[in-house]
């Protein structure tokens, strides 16, 4: 370290404390050595101004023409004695700096983080150009998904292609060597062929041991130059060969093949590897050249080539006028107005308006050069040091409809930009799957809609038959009642024969009596009505037609229930007493089933109570209304109960705890209770005989 550094305080950076990781008595020697180097090189110049200031006249002007006498004592002062006290303050105050910043690093030397592996890359261009940063993009990924944090990189981008000159290169190259002196490179990247010579030509500062990747260089690049050992690369092949193969078979009717380029050495110079690599003819196309024009002659010509022209795009770096272009945007002003395909050897140039191309795509490129990077760093030997990039066909497919390509002429490996398969092609294996599941679906809706097609039958059919039984069942009970009924038949026509008999006797009087008469004739009238009421009532049971729903008083149901078994209730010397509720008691159901299930409960609670003393005979029916609005009717008999088990039992089929019976009343009586929206249970709090409910919902308004 120099000692002007010190002074100039530089020995506070980086450097000093990477010296640290040597040994410290070399840097306290280096530092003191510095010190008196210092002030050896102040006491010299003390020196010298002294000897100018006794040189100096009694007399100074100054610039305004003022006079200034110096004192005469100044002649007799030993200056060598104030330069050297000045000298030794200045040695001393040196001294101490070095000290102080010597003691705190020995006490505490300053921890020095691991150096990461240095790699230098070198573009050819500027970094605006899409292939330059689809490169650094790819190379960047590959190196870091090894060692995300353990590799610096330096990117210089030279820009060689639009500055040529030998003097910018040696300015540039002396820029480099003195913007990394000091610094160790572990691997140098050079893309392009520009920067590939210049690696070879201006970087003999860098240790010659160093590995140097070149990417994006052709084989002609490499043959071109005598290269050391030391350097590898991955070979862009640009293949026009195969790109105008490539676009002669998916234009077979195409007879001219014309390649375009710019101005620049760099377009001149592949624009002759062109001409060689495809001769005056290719696969049948006649080879022409369109160069030397400024962009808006590129423009104009492009948009007049023959029908039956294929156009290849080079680079236009320079044209004719001199002005600089990024060839990417070149290919984009100029060939949406081209009149024949484009095709190009750049992948950069997709989606500009060239049909495509047996391509490498550059961050394949970057992918492939940041792979043989890692494995110099890593210390591997490569079998070969320049390996070829791997090509592949790429077609725009928006371009490839432009110009009517025939899509089974597109070979089976191509990848096909911008291109938008039809549903059925992008989505087959879901639109099969989604037909599929819509098949079942609908095997499963008809097969559900035929299930409950057949429910609905069968429960109509099953209503029909419950329907049915109700009725056998109202003409049982009937059969049951057959006596009571003939009874009160009976009676009325008794009543109706014995005042019709008097009526006549009063009649053959010599003075019949009209009063009497009159009262004959009413007894009559009421005795028919009393057997009208009959048979209606017995009307109502027998029916068997649809069921209608209507609304009703319970208690009139109830009443005309019992009337109905009166005579039957007599002759088993049964008593009903029956509590009806004060108020009307509304219901919404069937009349006639509602009787049913009165006289099914009645005649129950009669057959319970069959071998109880007639006395002790006694059924209480009541009518009435729950807090919450429900209707309920009741009836209790005074028998010896039911066990437990044969309530849970008894509203099953064919239970009956008589022999007489068919175990059919209760069951069907729930039914009905059920099809009102109501049920039908016993009273589990009832502790003598049997109390069963009959619930029904109120009827909203």
């Amino acid at each position: 370290m120099l000692a002007s550094d010190i002074r100039a305080g530089r020995w506070f950076g980086p450097c000093c404390f990477r010296s640290t990781s040597g040994s410290c008595a070399g840097l306290f020697v280096t530092l003191v050595l510095g010190t008196v180097e210092g002030a050896v090189i102040q006491l010299t110049r003390k020196r010298r101004a002294v000897r100018r200031l006794r040189a100096m006249p009694s007399v100074l002007r100054c610039g305004h023409g003022c006079s200034i006498h110096s004192h005469r004592t100044l002649g007799k002062l030993d200056l060598g004695a104030i330069a050297n006290v000045a000298e030794a303050a200045a040695c001393l105050t040196s001294l101490a700096i070095v000290l102080c910043a010597y003691f705190p690093a020995v006490a505490a030397p300053a921890a020095t983080p691991d150096k990461g592996q240095r790699v230098l890359i070198l573009y050819e261009n500027e970094s605006t150009l899409p292939a330059i940063r689809e490169i650094a993009q790819g190379l960047h990924a590959t190196l870091e998904s090894s060692d995300p944090t353990g590799i610096e990189f330096y990117s210089e981008f030279l820009d060689i292609v639009r500055f040529e000159t030998p003097a910018y290169r040696a300015l540039i190259s002396e820029f480099l060597q003195r913007k990394y002196a000091g610094l160790d490179i572990d691997a140098v990247a050079a893309i392009g062929p520009g920067a590939l010579g210049f690696a070879v030509e201006d970087l003999g500062w860098i240790n010659t041991r160093v590995p140097v990747v070149a990417g994006a260089v052709s084989k002609r690049s490499l043959e071109a130059r005598s290269l050391p050992r030391n350097f590898f690369g991955v070979v862009s092949s640009f293949d026009v060969r195969r790109t105008a193969g490539l676009a002669a078979r998916l234009h077979p009717d195409r007879r001219e093949l014309v390649v375009l380029a710019g101005s620049s050495d760099f377009d001149r110079n592949w624009l002759e590897t062109v001409r060689v690599a495809l001769g005056p003819e290719f696969e049948g196309l006649k080879v022409s050249f369109l160069t030397g024009l400024t962009l808006d002659g590129f423009r104009q010509a492009v948009a007049t080539l023959g029908s039956r022209s294929i156009l290849l795009v080079l680079t236009v770096f320079e044209d004719a006028d001199g002005r600089k272009f990024v060839p990417r945007d070149v290919a984009g002003e100029i060939l949406p107005g081209a009149s024949a395909p484009s095709y190009s050897v750049y992948s950069s140039f997709i989606g500009t308006g060239i049909v495509g191309g047996e391509l490498e795509t550059f961050t394949g490129i970057g992918n492939d050069v940041g792979a043989l990077v890692r494995r110099l760093l890593q210390g591997a030997t490569p079998e070969q040091n320049f390996v070829p990039s791997s090509v592949v066909p790429i077609l725009d497919w928006r371009q490839a409809k432009r110009w009517s390509v025939d899509p089974s002429l597109i070979p089976a490996d191509a990848v096909l930009k911008f291109y938008n398969p039809p549903a059925w092609e992008r989505y087959r294996w879901q639109i099969v799957l989604g037909l599929t599941i819509i098949a079942l679906q609908s095997t499963t809706i008809f097969g559900i809609l035929l299930v409950e097609r057949r429910r609905k039958r069968m429960a109509k059919e099953l209503a029909l038959g419950r329907l049915q039984l109700a009725h056998m069942s109202r003409v049982s009970q009937l059969g049951q009642l057959s006596g009571s009924i003939a009874h009160e038949l009976n009676q009325p026509l008794t009543s109706i024969l014995a005042n019709a008999e008097a009526g006549v006797r009063i009649v053959e009087r010599d003075d019949p009596d009209i009063e009497e008469v009159r009262d004959i004739f009413a007894d009559i009238v009421a005795a028919d009505k009393r057997a009208s009421e009959t048979i209606a009532n017995l009307r109502k049971l027998l029916t068997n037609r649809e069921i209608e729903f209507s609304d009703f008083d319970l208690n009139v149901a109830v009443a005309d229930t019992i009337k109905l078994a009166r005579s039957e209730l007599a002759a088993r010397r049964t008593r009903a007493d029956v509590v009806f509720r004060q108020e009307p008691l509304p219901v919404r159901g069937n009349f006639s089933q509602l009787q049913q299930i009165t006289l099914n409960l009645i005649l129950n609670a009669c057959d319970a109570m069959s071998d109880l003393p007639a006395s002790l005979r006694k059924i209480d029916v009541e009518t009435g209304l729950k807090p919450d609005g429900t209707r309920y009717l009741s009836v209790a008999d005074a028998g010896r109960g039911m066990p437990q088990e044969m309530r849970e039992a008894a509203f099953k089929p064919f239970i009956s705890q008589t022999s007489k019976g068919m175990g059919l009343g209760l069951p069907i009586c729930r039914s009905i209770a059920m099809a009102h929206g109501g049920d039908l249970e016993f009273d589990e709090d009832r502790q003598e005989g049997v109390r069963i409910v009959l619930t029904l919902p109120k009827v909203e308004d």
